[in-house]
């Protein structure tokens, strides 16, 4: 019996035939990571701005901090589920063309609030903005790149966050560190950290309309034209804006070059309830535990880092906390890049080892928490581990659900893993305040633990295989 061929089947076998080196792959991932880059800034600025912003609407730092990354958190969770939904109904690029312009102006909105409520309002803007970038991003790279190096270039994704975070603490040194003067002092400083990334920003959104639609999209909504047209444009090593795209090739070549006259086309409606019927549910619930789990413990630590650097610093008689944040950020990205290297490996073992590594940063914290220089390596290993796991999940979250809900599922797992970080920070700042370094640091292995039973039973492995085959 002859296996009936899918438009699906030759476009993916046409993607596959790309060389590794395409310089277009190159570009894509670049204008992607760099919008993930910045959102990882404007995630975790806010809270190194809160004490400038403390001293113009006289409200207490800690409270603007656990307020703003609540709320920024939180809306990203929202933004997610909406890109989700516009993601699967209208394309992978649609919203991703202009989603950096909506943070752009939540951060304008912020650098220049007259009062507190404005302030928050621009961070609502922000989340909203930033919830899209990520998920979108995720989804369209696992689906244009070849099967090969799927894991990871989508993996590569988070490179940016990795960056980012790392690059925060600098930005916070230059801007409200000690040459804040330059700035206008602490009631204006703050302004300028908040608002001068809007500038790089609309720069890669302006480029990013050469992005094009996911062949695997175009293909799910009967737009089998325009999916080979994609297909012939990434062979040919080329980038050519939508709208001109469509006039570039012949229609009847590329039906004669690809051989897809005759077949039947697809035209697939999402339906959200998928998610949560049959195999998709359990991917599901695994995906929203162990997303929960790693993104809300491993960002809420570093948004209390500077807090917990605190006494470090003078237990090691240093004059500020920027060095032990920058070493420990510094593991973030390590992590990240740990992922990547490794996104190819079964994923059941790959996910449950690196909890279990995490689990032991974590351990180290509560064993040695009295010896300063133990606890940064302890976090630093901790880092590396935990963000390694969560852009883990976070690669495999497209390759859980077929084309037709693949952006919204993914959208609802970012969405969990951000209400992850809503939760968990204030969590971790009330354990904190209660119990240091010892009680974070039980948080943390409960958690991961929890973690690790979960991806070892559950987990399926979709390292190197067909995302029509794995998730059909």
């Amino acid at each position: 019996m002859v296996e009936e061929i899918s438009m699906y089947d030759i476009s993916r076998k046409e993607l596959d035939k790309i060389e590794k080196s395409n310089k277009v792959f190159s570009i894509i991932i670049l204008l992607v990571v760099f919008g993930t880059f910045f959102d990882a800034i404007e995630q975790y600025n806010a809270g190194y701005a809160a004490s400038g912003v403390s001293s113009v609407f006289h409200i207490s730092a800690s409270v603007i901090s656990t307020q703003v990354e609540f709320i920024t958190f939180g809306f990203m969770a929202v933004g997610a589920v909406i890109a989700g939904y516009m993601g699967d109904n209208l394309g992978r690029r649609f919203l991703y063309s202009f989603n950096l312009g909506i943070y752009a102006i939540g951060a304008l909105i912020s650098a220049l609030s007259v009062n507190y409520s404005m302030f928050l309002f621009g961070r609502i803007v922000v989340g909203l903005g930033l919830g899209g970038e990520v998920a979108i991003g995720l989804t369209l790279i696992s689906e244009i790149m070849p099967t090969r190096v799927r894991s990871q270039l989508t993996g590569a994704v988070n490179v940016g966050p990795g960056f980012g975070i790392f690059a925060v603490a600098i930005l916070a040194l230059i801007f409200i560190g000690p040459y804040e003067q330059i700035f206008g002092g602490s009631k204006l400083a703050w302004r300028w950290f908040l608002g001068i990334l809007i500038l790089p920003a609309l720069l890669i959104l302006l480029y990013r309309r050469y992005i094009p639609e996911t062949p695997r999209f175009l293909i799910s909504k009967g737009r089998q034209d325009e999916a080979f047209a994609v297909i012939k444009m990434l062979s040919e090593n080329k980038l050519i804006p939508l709208k001109k795209l469509k006039n570039y090739y012949k229609v009847d070549d590329l039906r004669q070059q690809y051989n897809y006259i005759g077949l039947k086309p697809i035209n697939e409606k999402p339906k959200t309830r998928e998610l949560f019927a049959g195999k998709y549910a359990r991917r599901s619930l695994l995906l929203f535990i162990l997303s929960f789990i790693t993104f809300g413990t491993s960002a809420s630590f570093t948004i209390i880092y500077p807090e917990i650097f605190t006494s470090v610093a003078t237990a090691l008689h240093l004059s500020s906390t920027f060095t032990l944040t920058t070493i420990v950020n510094f593991g973030t990205l390590l992590g990240t890049f740990t992922a990547v290297f490794l996104a190819t490996k079964n994923r059941k073992i790959l996910i449950s080892t690196l909890g279990i590594l995490a689990i032991i940063g974590a351990g180290l914290t509560v064993t040695f928490h009295s010896y300063a220089y133990i606890v940064v390596i302890s976090l630093f290993i901790f880092a590396i581990f935990s963000y390694a796991s969560n852009t883990t999940i976070w690669l495999y979250s497209p390759e859980m659900y077929p084309t037709r809900i693949r952006n919204i599922g993914t959208g609802f797992i970012l969405a969990t893993s951000l209400g992850g970080v809503a939760i968990m920070e204030v969590l971790t700042s009330y354990v904190y305040a209660l119990y240091n370094l010892t009680g974070i640091g039980l948080v943390a292995i409960g958690a991961f633990v929890v973690y690790v039973i979960l991806a070892f039973f559950m987990a399926d492995d979709t390292s190197k295989k067909d995302l029509e085959v794995v998730s059909p």
